[in-house]
């Protein structure tokens, strides 16, 4: 019956210790998963960014473009 103590004990803790390295592997995949993500999102805010200031000089030239055709006709 001693035996079946220790047995017990030891399963448990063989146990815990694989499921502690299944959850760490999981958790480490899913920071990864994560962290793509986020990458991806951080790529595509930079790019929008990026046309938004195109967009924001085009403007500013066809302004400067229409302020002088408006002075040309006066």
């Amino acid at each position: 019956m001693h035996h079946g103590i220790l047995y017990f004990i030891g399963y448990f803790i063989l146990g815990f210790i694989i499921g502690s390295f299944i959850v760490y592997a999981m958790m480490n995949k899913k920071q990864k998963t994560l962290k793509k993500q986020y990458e991806k999102t951080s790529i595509g805010a930079d790019d929008s960014e990026l046309r938004v200031k195109t967009l924001e000089n085009k403007v500013k030239t066809l302004e400067a473009a229409l302020e002088k055709s408006l002075k040309d006709r006066s």
